[in-house]
């Protein structure tokens, strides 16, 4: 709730403030810190492998972030995004860290 009372303008008029893409299912999710949407299908997800690259686009003009893989577009992740955001990277595989990476 503290965090929520500190909203400012700032961040915009979105409901969505973090999303998360899962490289080993290609899954998404999101939270507006009241309810949380995890490990959700999305069209054009696909898993990653060791060394496949990803990209993502944060389009605050359209409110979109889309997903690339290896330099191929695979889809609009999420909608609906205004205002500021803070990119974060985190690198898993089987449970184990692997280092993360911006």
């Amino acid at each position: 709730d503290d965090f929520l009372a500190a909203r400012t303008d700032g961040w915009g008029d979105g409901n969505v403030h973090v999303c998360i893409y899962v490289t080993n299912g290609g899954e998404m999710g999101w939270t507006n810190w009241d309810d949380v949407e995890s490990l959700v299908d999305w069209e054009g997800m696909e898993s990653c492998e060791t060394g496949d690259t990803i990209g993502m686009l944060l389009n605050l003009d359209e409110g979109t972030l889309t997903v690339y893989k290896n330099n191929r577009r695979l889809g609009v992740m999420q909608v609906g995004l205004s205002g500021s955001y803070c990119w974060h990277a985190t690198c898993w595989y089987n449970n184990d860290f692997g280092g993360s990476s911006v």
